[in-house]
């Protein structure tokens, strides 16, 4: 609204008629319209780096890169196609065998602009990736602008340049490759605007809605926000409690105080955010106990982690080193932040008391950075996997209010103060120089660059030292906070550029499309989008043509990263790689001879047993080359060939012999002992094992698998045989830890290094080879007769074909050693195995003979039928054993039972029954009524602080009123804002009627005193219960807080 003065009256200027209209002209007469600006500036930077880059779609490149290439871009994919098609969000069928997908939700997948995603096709999803990047640090720009303009508001072009600080800092470009974790840095403003609202107005709202955005949108870096508020609220409530203790406050209990009432409340509402998002917080806790921390043994000393000088050149702009375990914090947070860091120190407009405070908190942040057992706190007690310190964006966020508070002040500094912090910052970069400073990058070392670091730093230092001199003068402020904002454009700018470039070098990046010639050889297809086009109208054609419960895979030659293909395509599999794992299905995967360690499985080690006990009933590949004896074409003939527009042919192989998710099995399965599950025989030794105990019942007797002895030799390396794992299983205080089994142990000695093993083929058909080695990280190349088959161990580690031989055929097979050492299992008898595949049909048929018919299948549900033996009374699933799936046979719920350490199972009585599987854990049910008590309890104290708000605005303004017009000054209140005012007790939009009123003196007062009595009102501070007062001081406040 706007005021005007007609012949000593103020009048109200409304907005016009119509919601857009009003919409438009609030929208103009905005005080915060400036702040687009520091939406888009930052928004156009990035952009303006990617095309420079030559990513799509302004070249080849792409934004895809370390695990976003990896693992999130597939997750986006899935809740891509959860929001065009729908479905569950509670499980899915293309992680590995099943699992829970909200615990994968809560960590990467739950930020609001993740709706983007529906917005674009499959094959151009990192194009929406993309265009959320840009949308998170536009967001960061605009939050932490509305931030300073609410707390040191100086000028627009000011909070522009600090707010592109904050959205460009090292932190949010690094961590682009992991957008889950900037959806904090979006709320951290707003966050902490709140908290100081809640410790100086007993606000609640703002700081309540903050904290349960952060821990909803990542519950893993809400904690670490958690942590840091924590230390905020002490830090800003020391800085401010002699402006809010009350006089005689002394004299009274602690639990009355008003700092007790203040932690009390900032607690209180930090409980109701927790009991908001519980539903999300509570299925990442339910995620996480299938067994993320199995894989962490982090050491709690309290060792230094780096030099003092590393944090210096971490603030130094083009100062990248490293997301690997040896990387630095990613501190820099602009060249002006580390020049007026010292200058906040120095400027006699900051009090001491502030500088104190500052200083300590600053002191905790540099201390959590220094000291390994402080920094895993902050890790939520585990080391983090790459990507160190991954809460410091707090710290950036934090120097960069000290220095817009130093810069505010400016005019209050010696310029000589100025350029002596300059050029003591310059000389110091210049002494980095000369000792040629260095990054660690695991196995090598990165110079600091000259150019992109060194001189860069110098030049803006320049540049700076003049800003801040024509800052300080109050008749160029208004043009030098312009020039400011520009030079903070050129070196973030500047600064991003080099960080994602460097950062792409270090890692890598894919392509956007990989249909590209490169000196005449084609490309090898590694992008995300190069393997979708040409893949999935062959996976469209299968899943299309057969409507059934199975599973699919993926050769892994056809993608390089074909971990969480089924993710991308949209199919049921097992390739899965995630943070949120299931720690005893991937053992068990590993134990049936699938390359299963750690986080992920490949689809690299299947046999045509194992593939048919898991249901594995098609498989992508690039030729028509697998055991024609299980896999053929579909009998629709061609209608699965797919000649794709590269000169590659793409296949759908179906297996014959693939069984059902469930089928009946001998109840023994319980109890038997199969082997180590950990992987220390040989997957086809546990696959034999296996299917002799399902149908221990039946009079099988038969090894699908026939072991072949093989001689071992070596040479130019040293044998040896050890309990104990060289690489692995060294716990937290050192100790290695022993196996219960020998292993074979080959040191290196001189080049040429490898181990023969010398067999003869007993039969005519497939051999197949395991070296059992529990994650060892070394790998070899596998020869058979001259000819190489592929590298082992490692990300190859699971059975393998080695051919097709002619029984009698002589076979040499070499290990040929590439790094120091090898190592693999000597428990089984055999490394090597022949296939029966009389027996193996034979055993499959009895298995499918009691399999179950799946009549509906969705996400979370399974309903179906089924019919078994009194051999076979056990129902064996696939489907990892989880609690939160409920078993009804013929209608009545069934205990379930944990098998083979991983799968779901439960027992029923021979002949027909009805099943059904339903998926919700209980403790789901918990989140959703605990968010739905957070919720209430949050509206309940809207509600009450509004009425009790409302009642005491209108009873107080009326009775200054009523005391006005006593005194013989009538006064009228025109039009609309009498009548809101007559509604006011209902409607409690006591404010809007207030802003309303027009008091017209008819005495021939003029517009000045109008003006003054107005402000007098508006002055008048009202008390909760209704009473006037104008000295806080004086007076003792209500605890109840104030809703807004």
């Amino acid at each position: 609204m706007k005021r005007k003065e007609q012949n000593g009256d103020i009048a109200i200027m409304l907005p016009p008629e119509g919601k857009f209209a009003r919409f438009l002209f609030r929208l103009k007469h905005s005080e915060y319209l400036y702040l687009l600006a520091a939406f888009f500036l930052p928004f156009t930077i990035l952009l303006g780096v990617y095309a420079c880059l030559g990513t799509h779609p302004f070249g080849n490149s792409s934004v895809l890169t370390l695990d976003l290439q990896a693992q999130y871009i597939y997750y986006y994919e899935e809740i891509r196609r959860l929001l065009t098609q729908g479905g569950s969000w509670l499980y899915s069928w293309k992680r590995t065998l099943g699992g829970e997908f909200m615990g994968i939700v809560a960590y990467y997948g739950a930020s609001p602009l993740n709706i983007i995603f529906a917005l674009f096709p499959k094959d151009r999803i990192a194009d929406a990736m993309m265009t959320i990047q840009l949308c998170k640090v536009g967001f960061m720009g605009l939050t932490f602008g509305y931030y300073i303009h609410k707390t040191r508001f100086i000028s627009q072009m000011h909070t522009i340049a600090f707010s592109l600080m904050y959205a460009l800092c090292a932190y949010s470009v690094v961590q682009l490759a992991n957008p889950m974790w900037l959806d904090a840095m979006i709320f951290l403003p707003l966050l902490i605007l709140g908290l100081e609202a809640l410790i100086k107005e007993r606000k609640f709202i703002l700081y309540t809605v903050s904290l349960t955005m952060i821990f909803i949108t990542n519950y893993y870096i809400g904690y670490m926000c958690g942590i840091f508020t924590f230390f905020y609220f002490l830090y800003y409530y020391s800085l401010k409690r002699d402006e809010l203790i009350y006089k005689g406050e002394k004299k009274i209990s602690f639990f009355k105080t008003y700092g007790f009432r203040t932690f009390m409340r900032f607690a209180f509402f930090t409980l109701i955010s927790l009991l908001i998002a519980a539903f999300m917080l509570i299925a990442a806790y339910y995620s996480l106990t299938f067994g993320k921390s199995d894989f962490s043994n982090p050491s709690y000393s309290f060792s230094l982690r780096f030099d003092f000088l590393d944090l210096i050149v971490k603030l130094l702009p083009g100062s990248y080193d490293s997301v690997r375990p040896t990387g630095l914090p990613m501190i820099y947070s602009g060249l002006l932040a580390l020049i007026a860091i010292p200058l906040y120190y120095m400027s006699p407009a900051i009090t001491k008391k502030q500088k104190v405070c500052a200083s300590m908190l600053l002191a905790v942040l540099l201390f959590s950075f220094s000291i390994n057992a402080i920094d895993l706190v902050w890790h939520g007690f585990s080391a983090p996997n790459w990507l160190n310190y991954r809460y410091s964006f707090v710290f950036s966020f934090f120097i960069i209010v000290m220095a817009y508070d130093a810069v505010a002040h400016i005019e209050k500094i010696k310029f000589g103060q100025v350029g002596a912090v300059c050029a003591i910052l310059a000389v110091v970069v210049m002494i980095i120089q000369k000792l040629d400073y260095v990054f660690d990058q695991d196995t090598k070392q990165n110079p600091l660059d000259d150019a992109t670091c060194i001189f860069l730093t110098l030049v803006l230092i320049a540049a700076y030292v003049i800003v801040l001199n024509l800052l300080s003068n109050r008749s160029y402020e208004s043009s030098a906070a312009f020039i400011l904002a520009i030079v903070v454009c050129v070196e973030m700018f500047a600064n991003t550029l080099i960080t994602i470039a460097e950062e792409q070098t270090d890692v890598g990046a894919v392509k956007y499309d990989n249909f590209l010639e490169n000196n005449g050889t084609k490309e090898n297809y590694s992008s995300y989008r190069g393997a979708i086009l040409r893949s999935q109208d062959v996976v469209n054609k299968v899943l299309a043509g057969d409507k059934s419960f199975y599973r699919m895979e993926m050769v892994r030659p056809l993608y390089r990263n074909a971990v969480n293909m089924p993710m991308a395509f949209g199919f049921n599999g097992i390739a899965h790689s995630t943070s949120t794992l299931n720690s005893s299905v991937i053992k068990f995967m590993n134990s049936l001879g699938y390359t299963s360690q750690s986080h992920y499985t490949y689809y690299v080690g299947g046999t045509p047993l194992s593939d048919a006990l898991l249901g594995i009933k098609y498989v992508i590949t690039e030729n028509d080359t697998l055991d024609p004896k299980i896999y053929t074409v579909a009998e629709s003939g061609t209608k699965y060939y797919k000649y794709i527009k590269s000169d590659d042919t793409i296949y759908a192989m179906q297996n014959t012999k693939a069984l059902p998710i469930a089928y009946g099995v001998s109840p023994s399965i319980l109890t038997a002992d199969l082997g180590d599950i950990s992987g220390t025989i040989t997957g086809l030794e546990f696959q034999n094992n296996m299917i002799l105990e399902m149908l221990s019942g039946t009079g099988f007797r038969s090894n699908v698998f026939k072991g072949i002895s093989a001689t071992i030799d070596y040479e130019n390396c040293n044998m040896g045989i050890s309990y104990t794992h060289p690489t692995k299983y060294i716990d937290k205080d050192g100790n290695q830890q022993v196996h219960d089994t020998p292993y074979y142990t080959f040191d290196k000695a001189t080049d040429g290094a490898k181990v023969t093993f010398t067999l003869t083929a007993p039969q005519d058909g497939d051999i197949y080879v395991h070296f059992p080695a529990d994650n060892f990280q070394k790998t070899c190349d596998l020869y058979v007769n001259g000819k190489f088959i592929s590298e082992y161990f490692k990300d190859t580690s699971g059975i393998l074909n080695i051919g097709s031989f002619k029984k009698g055929t002589k076979i040499v097979a070499e290990l040929r050693l590439k790094k120091d050492a090898t190592y693999f299992s000597r428990e089984s008898d055999y490394y090597f195995y022949c296939v029966d595949y009389n027996a193996m049909t034979e055993a499959i048929n009895a298995l499918d003979s009691c399999g179950m018919y799946v009549e509906k299948h969705g996400n979370s549900h399974l309903k179906g039928e089924i019919t078994v033996t009194d051999e076979q009374t056990l129902v064996f699933t696939t489907i990892p054993y989880d609690a939160g799936w409920n078993v009804y046979v013929d209608g009545k719920k069934v205990e379930t039972h944990r098998t083979l350490s991983a799968l779901l199972s439960f027992e029923v009585e021979e002949g027909f029954h009805t099943l059904e599987f339903r998926y919700m854990p209980k403790c789901y049910v918990i989140g959703f009524i605990a968010s739905g008590v957070g919720i209430v309890l949050f509206a309940f104290f809207i509600i009450i602080t509004k009425v009790k708000k409302v009642r005491s605005k209108v009873f107080a303004k009326a009775k200054f009123l009523g005391e006005f017009i006593n005194d013989g000054t009538p006064a009228v209140i025109e039009g609309e804002a009498h009548e809101v005012a007559e509604e006011m007790p209902e409607s409690g939009d006591a404010d809007a009627a207030y802003e309303s009123f027009t008091i017209k003196f008819e005495n021939g007062a003029d517009a000045e005193q109008a003006e003054s009595t107005n402000a007098e009102i508006s002055n008048n501070t009202v008390a909760s219960d209704g009473t006037e007062t104008e000295d806080k001081s004086e007076s003792k406040p209500d605890d109840a807080p104030d809703a807004e």
